[in-house]
């Protein structure tokens, strides 16, 4: 078979979402942080079903929680790689770490800035 159409062979799509899955799954089952933000997310959108917000809103805030989740899986995957390679402190690794929690700090504060725009005129 020809290399370019086996690349694309639907068997091999389908693998790929299983090992998505499987991320997801590890993410859910071994990262705490992982889990309070899917609580967290999952009250922002119980929060806009009961207020019946617009379909633009919608959008705005499953973009915010998808970068939010995102963020944290990111996080994840660079601390697990960085475990794996370094085994003793350097202080390069650090750094990384912090930029990595950092980038998820700013997802989750953007994503409740996001959230308190959309909800305010409907709480007040």
């Amino acid at each position: 078979m020809d290399p370019l159409l086996k690349s694309h062979h639907p068997a091999r799509h389908m693998n790929s979402f299983k090992y998505a899955f499987k991320g997801l799954i590890h993410a859910l089952m071994n990262e705490a942080n992982f889990r309070v933000e899917v609580v967290v997310a999952s009250f922002f959108v119980s929060m806009g079903l009961l207020f019946n917000i617009k379909l633009y809103e919608w959008a705005v805030l499953v973009l915010a929680l998808g970068f939010l989740l995102s963020a944290e899986i990111m996080n994840t995957a660079i601390e697990e790689f960085i475990d794996h390679l370094v085994k003793e402190h350097h202080e390069g690794v650090r750094v990384i770490k912090d930029l990595s929690a950092a980038f998820v700090l700013t997802a989750s504060i953007t994503t409740l800035l996001v959230f308190l725009l959309i909800i305010w005129n409907y709480i007040f």
